[in-house]
């Protein structure tokens, strides 16, 4: 039949009852169109195709039988599949519908448009740039192990990159079905040496020109890192020890470590401290530890250590042995180290049955006190936070020092000397001389000298002269600087030996002369400046509690 043409059929009826006649009137019947075809899409595939694709149509009374693909309003193919790729087409717009046609010839309508926009790509990728290799180690790109990475700067495209090709001595060694689309790539290659490039293309296959080259010699490794030293073992919980070594060198770097428990190796770890764990108490352990670099080469064992876990106790009980006021209000407390089978991580001290600090040394400084009685005792801390019983408590008394004397004026402070005209000192004539500086604090010869010489002029009792710059020194220097008129308050220089007291010094050393004495100074003259003395000190503590 014509396609779309009509055709009906006459029925004639001929029936007779008494003696009527009954006709039936013709029927025209129409044909039943497919569905029309839907969701058409239309897609670029470079560099010069179109690919169309849309859902299958139906018929209620027949089969489709294929489907008419138009471009442009044209005509362009029939075909009995739901896709089809336009080739060879130029730059430009293209308007895609479909029509789907039945077994007899009957066609449906065309589908709504699908508009797509080719444009041929003929610009190429720009060049990949920095080669660089990286791998076990290198000098001059000459690498001692396999495997190597080889990896180079992003390439640039006007419509964008599809891949890249790597080639190693010209032969491409990017070869899968997948596009190869990352910026570097892992190359295990044997000894040798080894010329890379690499080259951008894009979705329609426009390829960039290779790269610079890069050379890349591959060397053997057979040296082994050094064995690890200074093996410990030290117990870190009831069941777990921590292993600790000095690391080893290697020419190409050192990738881990074989940690071995009594001959059998128990792991392998980055580096030192190793945590073993699940030990049993009252059992000895040896241990051993063994470096091994990238390319497979192992050190031999370090000397072996034996550990013997031992049964958790807790920290001993510390043993104070001091509480000594410092000063007017800062009390200093020093105790023997407490043992434990675990490290031991600090310790807690109670003023008065309450804990006021946590420490890690043996010593603390407590400042601020008001006058009253204190006691103290101090607890120790493990790893684990094991806490051991309080110390037997050490009392102080912090006495209450006497108030409303004002503070140290700014006009010069006399304080006591010796009277009259004193004798130089037997044994000091020609001794040495003072050559530098001397201040609280120092320990040397020229300080005993000091000393020495001070005590023979009654400034400083015999006792002092321990060779240490002390408060003792510091107060008979002040006292000695006031009756020689050098200085007198507690400006720069007053206490210090400097150049003007080094020079009286020298020459009372060489018997030329003999100090001169002052007034005597009142009695509060004196406490002000010990009380000035022991404020100084007490700052000087407090900061260094804290």
């Amino acid at each position: 039949m014509k396609k779309g043409k009509y055709y009906g059929v006459i029925i004639l009826i001929a029936f007779g009852v008494a003696g009527f006649g009954f006709f039936a009137r013709a029927q025209v019947v129409g044909p039943t169109l497919p569905s029309v075809p839907t969701a058409v899409t239309a897609t670029v595939v470079p560099p010069s195709q179109i690919s169309i694709a849309w859902t299958a149509a139906t018929e209620s009374s027949g089969t489709i039988e294929g489907y008419y693909v138009y471009r442009n309003g044209v005509q362009i193919a029939a075909t009995a599949d739901t896709s089809l790729v336009d080739p060879g087409l130029a730059s430009g717009v293209y308007v895609y519908t479909v029509a789907a046609y039945d077994m007899s010839g009957n066609v449906s309508a065309r589908s709504s448009p699908a508009s797509v926009t080719l444009v041929i790509d003929t610009t190429p990728p720009s060049v990949p740039t920095g080669l660089t290799v990286s791998g076990t180690t290198s000098t001059n790109s000459v690498y001692v192990q396999a495997p190597i990475t080889i990896s180079w700067s992003a390439s640039t495209d006007n419509v964008g990159i599809a891949g890249y090709y790597v080639y190693r001595n010209g032969i491409k060694i990017t070869t899968s079905t997948t596009a190869f689309t990352s910026t570097s790539i892992t190359d295990a290659v044997v000894p040798g040496t080894y010329t890379y490039t690499v080259a951008a293309y894009d979705a329609a296959q426009n390829v960039s020109d290779r790269s610079v080259p890069l050379t890349v010699t591959v060397l053997v490794n057979n040296t082994p890192p050094s064995i690890p030293t200074n093996v410990s073992v030290q117990q870190v919980s009831a069941t777990g020890v921590n292993v600790a070594w000095t690391a080893s060198t290697d020419s190409i770097g050192i990738a881990g470590y074989q940690v071995y428990r009594n001959g059998v190796q128990v792991a392998s770890a980055a580096g030192s401290p190793y945590a073993d764990s699940g030990l049993s108490a009252g059992t000895n352990y040896l241990y051993a530890v063994a470096a091994y670099d990238a390319a497979g080469n192992f050190s031999q064992l370090s000397s072996a250590v034996q550990m013997r876990v031992q049964s958790i106790s807790g920290p001993s009980v510390p043993d104070v042995y001091s509480a000594t006021l410092l000063g007017t209000s800062t009390v200093r407390i020093s105790w023997v180290s407490s043992w434990d089978v675990l490290p031991i991580t600090g310790y807690f001290i109670y003023r008065n049955g309450t804990q006021i600090a946590s420490v890690t040394s043996t010593n603390y400084l407590d400042g601020g006190l008001a006058s009253g009685t204190y006691a103290y005792g101090v607890s120790a801390t493990d790893v684990t936070g094991a806490v051991s019983a309080l110390s037997a408590a050490v009392s102080v008394i912090v006495p209450a020092f006497q108030s409303g004397i004002a503070p140290l004026a700014a006009t010069p402070v006399v304080v006591s000397s010796p009277s009259g005209t004193v004798s130089a000192p037997a044994g000091t004539n020609g001794s040495m001389s003072f050559t530098q500086n001397l201040y609280f604090g120092l320990r040397n010869a020229q300080v005993s000298a000091l000393q020495s010489l001070l005590a023979g002029y009654g400034y400083l009792a015999s006792a002092a002269t321990t060779g240490f710059f002390g408060n003792l020194t510091l107060r008979a220097v002040e006292k000695f600087q006031c009756d020689q008129n050098i200085v007198c308050t507690g400006g720069a220089g007053w206490g210090t030996v400097g150049p003007k007291t080094r020079n009286i010094l020298n020459n009372l050393q060489e018997g030329n002369s003999t100090p001169t004495a002052s007034s005597t100074s009142a009695l509060n003259a004196e406490i002000q400046a010990l009380q000035a003395e022991l404020a100084n000190l007490e700052q000087q503590l407090s900061a260094a509690s804290h």
